[in-house]
């Protein structure tokens, strides 16, 4: 028997677990245990939501045992204190594992970098606890500034710094800062009474971004948000009541600072005898081993350098893309095949600020970059999101996910969703489902007809050669059609056939209604957006785009094989998973 352990349920040990289950799924052989200290896998990337109350802390929770249910996957809620490398042992306070290999993703822990006081009197937003600590302490600060006679204090309790201007960092303060409106209107409190600032110490926040959305990210914080952006500004000690800046002849009194300037490796990795870099972090060659071949690392504890000395970003594609790397090594080196080189594909960075708000940088493909900002950004974050938890757990965490983020936004989206949220009689669309549905099926079957799939190189059909961009098509877009579409027409003109095909057959029979609506969706409004400026040909698209939002209402559960699928597909995870729990008293 080969036994594989996976120490810490985060983003790259939930891959490295799913992936081992398919690999090992009907080998008895082989046993898979996942051990974490808690009984959920948590959305780290999410907790700023919870500390600027955005979502409540069920939002950012994923149960293991739903995730894992109907899989090979032990799971053990137990807390390790020490790995014996030697004995291939895991030792908690009250049990032993053996293991034969080992995959460690055990995250990382903030550091504080030496600071006066930032341990004792900084809040960091590393867990859970964290981001309900935060929630907590900056209600309690505008309850009791409220109430607040002495001037002073009540400057103090109503002025809060986050420091450090990456990523957490600024979606923290920008979710303080949506926050602290309605903070003031609870408590009577005037807006102007509130400071709220970032402190970086660099010449910039958000680095990793071009200066281009910085500066969009910049203008959103302190125009709409009215935070103050303190960049070159160095914290170097932290008081009860106060944060002392730049050469230590500044001072902001405040009784909040929240600290998300750094992490290191967490203290158990320093005990393995596993080479580390000057960060704590573990060394990881080409196929994500440590120095001792059959213990593997992954996620914010892992130092992966490529050979052009590329150092890979402690982001969640990062950590997901690693862990399906080294389940595939491990698979290899039992079943005796060659090991894959860790060759990781990233596609882009996003901030959100605030809930309404973002900018991101996208590489769908290598050389081409899409920067995207505001509403359009914040939604793009949503689907990455949303596309993420279906691999985790398929369709049962969409709407979930959809209810945390948006139903309690005021007015706009919010308001949206809560009407979706209304059971309605669906059964009312049928008719136009079915409609809609015979409307790409027959498109897609002319186009058949005409040779659309069965075209090659010479053989491109008559009306797919046609320009796919008019006078008043976006720069963006157009350039979009020339490098990818252009060049490829003859794969994109089958691909056409068949999800024209696949939408009508979906939304004739309402199987996977919703899939086929998103994809009528798609290419309605690929289609508008490449009509705009034209004198004809934009409104049959718009009126095909407005039905197939309608077609996202459930309409397949009415008369259609979603009646029976939904359900079926829903309660697929909810099977009985078997779930060891230890002492984690320490």
């Amino acid at each position: 028997m080969k036994k594989i352990a996976i120490l810490g349920a985060g983003y790259a040990g939930i891959k490295a677990a799913k992936t081992l289950n398919k690999k090992f799924k009907r080998d008895d052989t082989v046993d898979i245990t996942l051990i974490d200290q808690n009984q959920h896998h948590t959305l780290l990337t999410e907790l700023h939501e919870v500390a600027g109350n955005r979502i409540g802390p069920d939002g950012v929770k994923i149960s293991l045992a739903d995730v894992f249910a109907q899989t090979k996957v032990n799971l053990v809620q137990d807390k390790i204190t020490n790995v014996e490398t030697n004995n291939q042992k895991l030792i908690s306070n009250t049990s032993e594992y053996d293991y034969d290999y080992l995959v460690l993703g055990v995250g990382s822990e903030p550091t504080y970098f030496n600071i006066p006081g930032m341990e004792e009197n900084a809040f960091t937003l590393w867990s859970l606890d964290d981001a309900q600590q935060i929630n907590s302490h900056i209600h309690n600060m505008f309850r009791l500034a409220a109430n607040e006679t002495d001037l002073d204090k009540r400057d103090e309790m109503l002025t809060f710094v986050v420091g450090g201007g990456g990523f957490t960092g600024i979606e923290t303060v920008g979710e303080i800062a949506e926050w602290s409106e309605e903070l003031c209107e609870r408590y009577d409190i005037l807006p102007q009474e509130v400071s709220i600032k970032v402190v970086e110490a660099m010449d910039s926040i958000l680095p990793v971004l071009s200066e281009r959305r910085i500066n969009k990210a910049k203008k959103y914080l302190t125009e709409k948000l009215g935070v103050e952006v303190l960049t070159d500004t160095r914290i170097c000690e932290v008081k009860e009541n106060s944060v002392i800046i730049n050469d230590c002849d500044e001072e902001i009194r405040t009784q909040t600072l929240v600290w998300t300037g750094g992490v290191k490796t967490k203290s158990l990795v320093k005990k393995l005898g596993l080479e580390l870099n000057r960060r704590d972090r573990i060394e990881v060659n080409k196929y994500l081993q440590t120095s001792i071949d059959n213990i593997f690392a992954i996620g914010d504890n892992a130092y992966f350098e490529t050979e052009d000395e590329w150092v890979l970003p402690q982001l969640v594609e990062a950590a997901v893309q690693a862990g399906k790397c080294v389940a595939q090594n491990i698979h290899a080196q039992i079943t005796g095949s060659k090991m894959k080189e860790f060759d990781p594909q990233l596609h882009g960075v996003m901030v959100s600020i605030g809930s309404n708000y973002a900018v991101a940088e996208l590489n769908p493909i290598s050389g081409i970059t899409i920067p995207l900002v505001g509403f359009l950004a914040m939604m793009t974050k949503h689907l990455i999101n949303m596309h993420y938890l279906f691999e985790v757990n398929g369709f049962s965490l969409i709407w979930e996910y959809i209810e945390h983020q948006f139903k309690d936004v005021k007015g706009g989206i919010g308001m949206v969703i809560k009407h979706l949220s209304k059971k309605t009689g669906t059964f009312w669309l049928v008719l136009l489902r079915v409609f809609l549905g015979a409307r790409f099926l027959l498109e897609g079957i002319n186009k058949l007809q005409e040779g659309w799939l069965t075209g090659s190189e010479e053989h491109l059909v008559s009306g797919a050669s046609s320009m796919l961009w008019s006078e008043g098509t976006p720069q963006l877009y157009i350039d979009l059609m020339k490098s990818i579409v252009a060049p490829n027409q003859i794969i994109f003109q089958k691909i056409m056939v068949l999800t024209e095909l696949g939408i009508g057959l979906s939304l004739i029979f309402g199987c996977l209604t919703i899939l086929g609506a998103l994809a009528a969706i798609g290419m309605s409004a690929n289609f508008i957006i490449g009509s705009l400026g034209s004198t004809s040909g934009i409104w049959e698209p718009l009126w095909l785009f407005l039905i197939s939002i309608t077609m996202l209402s459930g309409t397949g559960k009415a008369f259609g094989v979603d009646y029976y699928l939904i359900p079926w597909l829903l309660n697929l995870s909810k099977g009985s998973v078997r779930f060891n729990q230890r002492d984690l008293s320490v």
